[in-house]
């Protein structure tokens, strides 16, 4: 708190200095006149909360709302301007230390799916896109569906979103209507502060001539920095999607460096993409090929910049306006500048002033390393530590007084829910509210239900006073409990699969087996070279190896059909809850003609679980199953 006082009281004083002795090339609009900085108490209240609308109300959004022109002022009615004003009037009433969220309520959501309405504070219709960025999308998209114009309505009004089970096919229509939305909100951003220089240039000019500085206005419109849109996506491949669609609702006459950019986010010239191709591509999961098709480098980072007529790639990140970035990427760089500029410590200021964020793919973050996304949330949003050639007669006082990340809006995508997810989602602060989608799992359409009949499903539940000692007592029950067991039946104790999701728990399991005598064993990890895949799957497949190691990543990055398996021990279920079935059914899958088919009812599965293991537990054998499971005394469940 003392540093963070200190950085306060250092922008007041630039402030002050910034007013009173303005840069050079700020005299010829206006000598402004010196600002205060406003840290009264507020009182925590419960405001309204919005209405959600019917199906048949959203049918009737043919047109949703944008503003009337590139020139509107009707700030009142706008999302844009209610939200992000000046004075920050969505902060009034409101003790941001002290937020007390609304009861959540149930409201109807696209594609089946309902949502929990966390809090929100409007019931009125804003205006919710800029007509410049509408119309281009209107006209790149066609006909936009009724799950589009909902999206559009919502996210238009600043609310934190998060899509807790985004489907596949419904991934790139999402991307479409929240590139339109960033978009709209860099031009809305940039419109007012040109309109305000324009403004402050007439100012000068009628105060030069009657000699009364007095007249001159105040306008803040600006944050510390520039960049007001963060994207965080997990490779290239998602990168070029997302750009590409801000390039087609920019309606920019010019793209500068898109040679460049579609040179470095596309496949190298001559390199093959197997998923692309039809005669592998049907050997993998559509979601595997969605994917990893295409280029999946981990490590980027880009600035985009929007001008009048030129959308600029590549621009520096203090002149940019959106940054699209890996975690890793930006992780990365901000580490090394801290490393060459520690006397500086302003190696990620350029995040100071995001208004609008987006986490795409998290259930793939979660997959590589979610350690950076939270290094990365922690970034952003935080006083700078230099000036930055910043105007601060300019900056609004919500940034001065470390509100931003009160406003904020947040939007996260996922194909599945997960305590990582849901921390991150309840340590949003916008005062605007938040909404995310919540799904109940029939038993048909629990990924269970596509496991072969006649497989036997153990699950045993053992016990777990807290979250903190899970990891210690899921491995007590499985070396005390589950692996004698096993090793008293012949059949079990050869031919044996144990899927483990993480990787943590992997290498504790390994280290276990290496120091037991007569222990039989090969690994398989996202970690493991080609050399080290070939020779493990084929002499557990062989028989050579009695018992095989698999964590729930190589999976993820490899997706290959691993046979061999009698038993199979699922350490934990895996996040993607589709791998429950693929890896079962990989026992039965058949390479060869004259292949030994195996009976259903030769293959047993053991799956250990806890209460804690809901989540994944309700996309496996369905919500209602699920919560029997993990409420009642019963310690096994039988399937077959």
């Amino acid at each position: 708190m003392g540093a963070d006082n200190q950085a306060h009281v250092r922008l007041q004083t630039l402030l002050n200095v910034a007013a009173a002795h303005p840069r050079s090339e700020d005299e010829s609009l206006v000598r402004s006149k010196r600002a205060k900085i406003s840290g009264r108490p507020v009182q925590a209240e419960r405001r309204p909360k919005v209405r959600a609308s019917t199906a048949d109300e959203s049918e009737g959004l043919d047109e949703l709302q944008a503003a009337g022109s590139d020139d509107d002022t009707e700030e009142d009615s706008d999302a844009f301007h209610v939200h992000f004003n000046a004075e920050g009037k969505e902060l009034q009433g409101i003790d941001t230390n002290d937020l007390h969220w609304a009861r959540a309520e149930p409201i109807a959501m696209a594609g089946g799916l309902s949502a929990s309405i966390i809090r929100a504070e409007r019931h009125r219709q804003y205006e919710t896109s800029a007509r410049r960025i509408w119309n281009a999308f209107k006209s790149k998209s066609g006909s936009i569906a009724l799950e589009q114009r909902r999206l559009v309505d919502l996210v238009g009004r600043y609310i934190d979103f998060w899509d807790a089970n985004l489907m596949l096919e419904q991934h790139e229509a999402m991307r479409s209507v929240l590139a339109m939305h960033t978009m709209s909100h860099v031009a809305r951003t940039r419109q007012r502060i040109l309109k305000n220089n324009e403004r402050l240039a007439k100012a000068a000019a009628a105060a030069r001539e009657s000699d009364n500085d007095d007249e001159l206005p105040e306008l803040r419109d600006q944050g510390f920095t520039r960049p007001k849109v963060l994207v965080l996506v997990p490779f290239r491949n998602s990168a070029k999607s997302w750009v590409q669609k801000w390039i087609q609702v920019s309606a920019c006459e010019q793209v500068e460096q898109k040679s460049r950019f579609l040179s470095e986010f596309s496949l190298p010239p001559n390199a093959v993409d197997k998923l692309s191709d039809p005669k592998f591509a049907n050997q993998y999961a559509e979601d595997h090929r969605k994917t990893f098709s295409g280029n999946i480098d981990d490590n980027f980072k880009m600035g985009v910049k929007l001008t009048r007529k030129t959308l600029k790639l590549y621009s520096a990140f203090f002149d940019s306006d959106l940054i699209i970035a890996s975690p890793l990427g930006l992780r990365l760089m901000i580490e090394k500048e801290r490393y060459v500029y520690s006397d500086l410590s302003s190696e990620f200021d350029y995040l100071s002033s995001i208004e609008c964020l987006v986490v795409d793919q998290m259930d793939v973050m979660l997959m590589q390393n979610w350690d950076h996304v939270k290094f990365v949330m922690d970034c952003i949003n935080t006083i700078p530590k230099q000036a930055h050639d910043t105007d601060f007669s300019r900056v609004m006082p919500w940034y001065l007084d470390d509100q931003a990340k009160n406003l904020r809006q947040t939007v996260l995508l996922s194909s599945f829910d997960a305590p990582e997810f849901r921390s991150l989602f309840q340590g949003l602060r916008n005062v605007a509210g938040k909404i995310r989608t919540t799904r109940t799992y029939a038993a048909e359409d629990a990924t269970m239900a596509s496991v072969i009949p006649g497989v036997r499903q153990t699950f045993q539940k053992f016990e777990c006073a807290n979250a903190q000692g899970e990891a210690d007592a899921r491995f007590s029950a499985f070396t005390t409990k589950l692996l004698p067991h096993l090793e008293r039946s012949a059949v079990s104790a050869t031919h044996t699969m144990i899927v483990i999701p993480s990787y943590f728990d992997f290498v504790r399991i390994e280290d276990y087996f290496r120091k037991q005598e007569n222990n039989s064993y090969a690994t398989l990890s996202e970690y493991s070279s080609n050399k080290e895949v070939s020779r493990a799957r084929q002499g557990f497949f062989s028989g050579k190896k009695a018992l095989l190691l698999v964590t729930e990543r190589f999976h993820f990055y490899r997706r290959y059909t691993i046979r061999g398996a009698r038993t199979v021990i699922f350490y934990g279920l895996p996040d993607h809850a589709n791998y429950y079935p693929e890896l079962i059914n990989a026992t039965l899958s058949q390479r060869a003609e004259d292949e030994e088919i195996l009976d259903p009812a030769e293959i047993s599965v053991q799956v250990l679980y806890n209460k804690y293991d809901l989540l994944r537990l309700e996309r496996v054998v369905g919500t209602k199953q699920a919560r029997l499971m993990v409420t009642e005394a019963r310690p096994t469940w039988r399937f077959t």
